[in-house]
């Protein structure tokens, strides 16, 4: 086992902010009582048009690890796209601002990493504050970039989210999250699980998931159902590029059932309409029958 030097190791942890006054001081409050006492906090303010920005003033005035970059509304995407440009740490790690992390987040995922390129903490998670559920194995698993994949198409452990993770900085540094997108995170967590060699998952909540009401992630099913599609077929287009499709293929057909099953349920309860759902569901069909587009 190769262990991590932790004096010395750096962490940045980018926050990316976007209109969230009622919930960004508990997540602050959460990563600055981290028990690890190495690590910067990047604020991206992505043209917040409340309180955001004042709270965010506060606390980097409060605290010499935090900077802050201000940008006009231009998406999550962009906003962690420039936090990564800069930060300086060893491990690149994400938290959105309505969440919160375990005291000992950092300090666990950095114990556990070793040699591997990606720890994935477990998670929780509330909706509107009512706790949901766990997502977090029941023992520590260490497995390979491509077995990471297969669970995120599969939906297992804290896989398809960028957020709750760890990563080594090469493996960041030549993937970009894409822009207005509400699913840009599918897209990464796929191309990063690619170019790892080594991911491991934490046995320990580690990682608070807030869901709340009138978020776009659950308030536009219209917009979901495009933009998922546009996901997979994403995905789908860089595993043959690799030539690594036929190494995950029964595992994408089923997250692809999933995904058209899931689509058709939000059309039957007629929150979207018609032409987008013929078109983006049916790109999805096309695709499970015939394995093109």
């Amino acid at each position: 086992c190769v262990f991590v030097e932790t004096k010395k190791t750096l962490i940045s942890i980018i926050v990316p902010v976007y209109n969230t006054e009622k919930y960004i001081e508990r997540c602050l409050d959460s990563i600055i009582k981290q028990d690890y006492p190495n690590f910067e906090v990047i604020l991206v303010n992505d043209g917040s048009t409340d309180e955001s920005g004042i709270i965010i003033q506060k606390y980097k005035e409060k605290y010499k690890n935090i900077s802050y970059i201000k940008q006009e509304n231009k998406g999550v995407g962009a906003a962690r796209n420039a936090g990564i440009k800069v930060a300086k740490g060893d491990y690149i790690s994400f938290v959105d601002s309505d969440d919160l992390i375990m005291e000992d987040y950092c300090s666990h995922l950095l114990s556990i990493i070793g040699d591997a390129d990606i720890a994935v903490a477990g998670r929780e998670k509330y909706i509107d504050n009512v706790y949901d559920k766990s997502k977090t194995p029941s023992q520590v698993i260490t497995v390979s970039g491509m077995e990471a994949l297969k669970f995120q198409m599969l939906g297992k452990y804290n896989t398809r989210p960028a957020w709750g993770k760890l990563y080594k900085r090469n493996i960041v540094e030549d993937v970009s999250f894409v822009e207005d997108c509400i699913f840009e995170e599918v897209r990464y967590s796929a191309e990063t699980f690619l170019k790892a060699e080594k991911v491991i998952f934490a046995n320990k909540d580690l990682y608070s998931y807030r869901i709340r009401p009138n978020s776009i992630m659950t308030s536009n099913e219209q917009k979901r159902v495009k933009e998922l599609a546009i996901a997979l077929i994403y995905v789908y287009k860089i595993l043959l590029e690799d030539g690594r499709y036929c190494e995950c293929k029964r595992e994408f057909e089923m997250w692809l059932a999933h995904t058209i099953i899931q689509n058709t349920q939000i059309y039957c309860e007629q929150v979207v309409d018609t032409k987008v759902f013929k078109k983006y569901v049916g790109e999805l069909v096309k695709l499970y029958y015939k394995g093109g587009i």
